[in-house]
């Protein structure tokens, strides 16, 4: 069945959040399953539900991630094609690849990512957001939140793992906006090119990143990636760049995300704000988990039917591309108890915002970890804090937050 009204796809609808969410419950109570055909976008189902989402995710072989990982308007998607000779021959990071490659890829980095691994930047995060509420404070009792602080904790934790210089942090913050925020207006350059000049941009720096550091590798996560062995051999250069690009990007905007926009929540919510404050230890409990679910940076995810199957009573043929709606999932009725209630004491844990199955976040015990940090330093320090105008939503569908949140504070 095509659904016309109610668009849940349009990036602009995404800087109307409370519209967004009704038409989202719609499709779950309606047509959780729902084939979707919609300009500039090629066909696909849209999936709304979380226990179907999970179904989906479940089955790595039935539903693959090549050769469609997000939605991404027809007429890019066609100039790729004519270019490279398929959708995603620009890049193949590990949210690309299918088992039993994906696996593989998986490995290099893995041990990184794990909580010994996380375990051992925890000193350095506590550092990077002392540093960054200091200039919070510095900036004498306003700023923008999601400007000024939240997208340069988890920039400057990154660069710090990957071992970039700071003063390439300018440039990688603009690569990333203009990359993720490839349908907002305001997060372009002018180009009006959906972000191909600056992705080849991002992809000469790491170029010479990966000449460095395989001629003289250090001890940081970009001389891993860079000399990574697969099956016993190095990776190719097509696959190290993807990697690098995805761990520069990735690795810091879905957590800036989750910082502003938590922030926003508690603003929002008196009586989780003065949880957060009386009871600091529910940060290291659910109180982060909840923020990311309230948040879910990633709005959605493609997956591509590799053959015939009937998903929420509707047959889904083999070719069928599935786009998995996690901001949907994370509100389902079904799933959450009051799922329209920002609660830092939640029990449930089961939200998609980091995936579920194999393809599960990577980099889930870094992210939980920095935002504990920022806001358990923050709400210490902080002695009153409202907003200061307007927040502003990203027009974007696929990865986005706040691109301004402006607030008043004073600190102790």
């Amino acid at each position: 069945m095509a659904i016309s009204p109610p668009d849940i796809v349009s990036p602009a609808l995404y800087a109307q959040p409370d519209l967004l969410h009704e038409r989202m419950a719609v499709y779950r109570r309606d047509a959780p399953v729902a084939w979707v055909e919609q300009e500039p976008y090629r066909p696909f189902w849209a999936v709304t539900r979380h226990g179907l989402i999970a179904e989906v995710e479940r089955q790595y072989s039935t539903f693959i991630n090549e050769p469609r990982q997000n939605l991404i308007p027809r007429e890019v998607e066609d100039r790729t094609i004519a270019m490279m000779g398929k959708r995603t021959a620009a890049v193949r990071t590990i949210i690309d690849m299918d088992e039993p490659d994906h696996r593989k890829y998986r490995g290099v980095t893995q041990q990184w990512f794990l909580g010994p691994g996380v375990a051992r930047f925890q000193g350095r995060v506590e550092a990077i957001c002392t540093h960054w509420i200091d200039r919070m404070q510095a900036l004498g009792g306003e700023c923008d939140f999601a400007v000024d602080i939240a997208k340069h904790v988890p920039l400057s934790v990154i660069m710090t793992i990957l071992g970039l210089p700071e003063e390439d942090s300018a440039f990688v913050l603009r690569c990333t906006q203009q990359l993720f925020g490839a349908s907002d207006p305001d997060m372009q350059d002018g180009a009006g090119d959906y972000g191909v000049t600056v992705f080849h941009e991002l992809m000469g720096y790491l170029t010479r990143l990966v000449e460095q550091r395989r001629r003289e590798p250090t001890e940081d996560l970009a001389s891993v990636i860079a000399n990574g062995l697969v099956d016993g051999a190095p990776m190719a250069m097509l696959e190290t760049l993807s990697y690098l690009l995805i761990a520069t990007t990735a690795g810091h905007e879905t957590t800036a995300s989750a910082m502003a926009g938590g922030l926003l929540a508690l603003l929002q919510n008196p009586d989780q704000m003065r949880k957060a404050r009386e009871q600091p230890a529910v940060w290291d409990s659910t109180g982060a988990d909840e923020v990311v679910r309230w948040v879910t940076p990633i709005r959605h995810m493609m997956r591509t039917a590799t053959t015939d199957y009937e998903l929420g009573g509707q047959k889904i043929r083999a070719g069928d591309g599935l786009c998995l709606f996690y901001l949907s999932a994370n509100r389902d009725e079904e799933v959450f108890a009051d799922p329209f209630r920002f609660d830092l004491e939640r029990a449930s844990g089961r939200h998609l915002a980091f995936g579920i199955g194999n393809h599960f976040c990577l980099g889930r015990l870094l992210a939980l970890t920095e935002i504990r940090a920022l806001f358990k330093q923050l709400l210490a320090r902080l002695d009153h804090i409202e907003l200061a105008g307007e927040a502003r939503p990203a027009q974007s569908n696929f990865i986005g937050g706040l691109k301004n949140l402006p607030v008043r504070y004073r600190f102790n």
